[in-house]
């Protein structure tokens, strides 16, 4: 094959058209090592040195099981498949272009090993994002040295939103209210300014229990992401069903089928203390 050949992989079921030249950038590579064996002549190296040598002596001990010819110009390759795009992004540009909040660096930096691109790995040490992973490898939430152990119960009346008009058959949660119960200081602490006190006005003192605070926004998801990033856990949850008893004669009316789509929901979340 010349190095300006075409040569198809699939890697671990992901199809990829690549040219022998790039597979040969990075001669220390094992992909080198291997495709390097069906160029006519071997890739040239950057500082001008001759590995060819070098590289051959590394074949001969090199393991290539993880790669099956299936023709002259395609082979499978028994890696992980979309990790092989960042490879080959990084034979054919020679830097390191990852899409925003990628998060999996470790498993990248395996397959860079595993291909011996010892340039691709430095990259990947010295990418910001790679620290900026380990910092949040570090701040996954949990329980802080000074949290506070407790319950808090998550409960709302929901039922179906039902189009009008030409929308009829456009089904929308709706919520009415996300009440919150637990004590007032661990609620407080979660919840901060989006929790609503004004129909809990003659409690007094923080270390009080209460079931009658809500929060200012009708987001669920929102509730839990802001619980888990407090360190809290679902605990259990129930439900009621909904009322199918509702007047056959009024089954048109929009009001109606909200009502009869009525349910209540209640989800406990727990966080442990810390010793």
């Amino acid at each position: 094959m010349n190095v300006g050949d075409m040569v198809e992989l699939n890697v671990g079921g992901s199809q990829y058209s690549i040219l022998l030249r790039t597979l040969l950038s990075d001669p220390m590579s094992c992909l080198a090592g291997y495709f390097g064996r069906l160029a006519l002549k071997p890739p040239p190296c950057s500082d001008g040195q001759d590995l060819n040598h070098d590289r051959m002596s590394q074949d001969s001990s090199q393991d290539y099981s993880w790669i099956v010819k299936l023709s002259p110009t395609s082979f499978f390759i028994d890696r992980d498949g979309e990790m092989f795009r960042h490879i080959v992004n990084f034979l054919r540009n020679g830097k390191l272009c990852l899409p925003e909040r990628f998060d999996e660096m470790q498993l990248l930096l395996q397959e860079a090993r595993f291909y011996r691109l010892s340039s691709l790995e430095k990259a990947l040490r010295d990418s910001p994002m790679n620290k900026e992973l380990s910092v949040s490898a570090l701040s996954i939430p949990k329980a802080s040295s000074s949290a506070e152990q407790g319950h808090i119960l998550i409960s709302y009346r929901g039922t179906f939103n039902f189009g009008r008009g030409s929308h009829l058959d456009a089904k929308f949660r709706k919520l009415y209210r996300l009440l919150v119960c637990g004590k007032v200081s661990l609620c407080k602490e979660v919840f901060g300014d989006v929790l609503n006190e004004s129909r809990d006005p003659d409690r007094s003192g923080n270390n009080q229990y209460t079931s009658r605070m809500y929060l200012k926004h009708n987001s669920l998801e929102l509730a839990f992401d802001t619980l888990a990033e407090h360190g809290f856990t679902l605990l259990a949850a129930c439900a009621s069903g909904v009322n199918p008893a509702c007047d056959p004669s009024s089954r048109r009316s929009t009001d109606s089928e909200e009502q009869r789509w009525n349910h209540y929901n209640e989800f406990v979340f727990f966080r442990p203390g810390v010793a």
